[in-house]
């Protein structure tokens, strides 16, 4: 039996962009990642059109899409919008990939692809490596799921996501998933 050669984060880092964009690193092994759609994309859109509006008038911080964050000495994942606050914001060397931290509150949207462990596993890992906060949203179900280390949010229909990490955000469960 053959033994697996593991890749670091520096690895990862030096590889070609068109090597990785399909591929986040998780403890060490080049994992696929699951492609959005249509849906996944306009979702995404949504939420960061209301968070580019937010931070407009909010200087407080920034949101991306697909930007590669360093978990772990052996995990980077890329999380379908990174939310970077003002102290992590300021820490960010805009050339550098990935983002030796993560972001202060990681969303994904789910895909129908992805497992239950998989994703539990994704949040525990954004978690562990400090990220205050993660939202899933989940289209099929209507919901949202904010969790922190301390507990897990579930969302329906006009329930607001808010957050005391961005005051003054709200948007409903089905003003972010019922369009669509």
């Amino acid at each position: 039996m053959g033994t697996k050669t593991l890749m670091t984060v520096e690895d990862f880092a030096a590889m070609d962009t068109a090597e990785t964009e399909d591929y986040g690193l998780i403890e060490g092994e080049l994992i696929p990642r699951s492609s959005g759609n249509p849906l996944h994309a306009d979702i995404r859109g949504l939420l960061e059109q209301l968070l580019r509006n937010y931070f407009a008038t909010h200087l407080t911080g920034r949101a991306f899409s697909e930007l590669e964050c360093r978990l772990s000495e052996g995990t980077v994942r890329r999380p379908d919008l990174s939310i970077f606050l003002a102290e992590r914001l300021q820490s960010i060397d805009r050339r550098q990939i990935p983002i030796p931290f993560p972001p202060n509150i990681a969303v994904e949207v789910l895909s129908p692809s992805e497992s239950a462990v998989d994703v539990h596993r994704k949040v525990l890992d954004y978690l562990a490596a400090g990220a205050q906060e993660v939202w899933l949203f989940d289209h099929d179900n209507a919901e949202i799921f904010v969790q922190t280390t301390t507990g897990i949010r579930l969302l329906r229909g006009e329930e607001a996501l808010e957050t005391p990490l961005l005051p003054g955000f709200s948007a409903t469960v089905a003003q972010l998933l019922a369009g669509f």
